[in-house]
């Protein structure tokens, strides 16, 4: 079993985490674990979109995709 702590946190945060946790079926600590990893989650995406907004190039998808690119000029239709 994992070590556990405790976390200090206002009534009116413990209640509403032990409600939300209540209403899907879920333990405080699942919950939790849930939400931070839904948290993370939604960061990264957030970093791919201001990446992809800064217009920062992919160079293995530029690779990958022009080898693909080539590999399809290759002929083989004419066959």
């Amino acid at each position: 079993m994992s070590e556990m702590t405790s976390l200090k946190v206002p009534k009116h945060v413990r209640d509403t985490v032990m409600r939300s946790a209540r209403a899907e079926g879920l333990t405080a600590a699942e919950f939790l674990q849930r939400v931070t990893e839904e948290h993370a989650r939604h960061q990264r995406f957030a970093a791919v979109r201001r990446a992809y907004a800064e217009g920062k190039a992919d160079s293995d998808y530029d690779e990958l995709t022009t080898a693909w690119d080539e590999a399809g000029e290759d002929g083989l239709a004419d066959a």
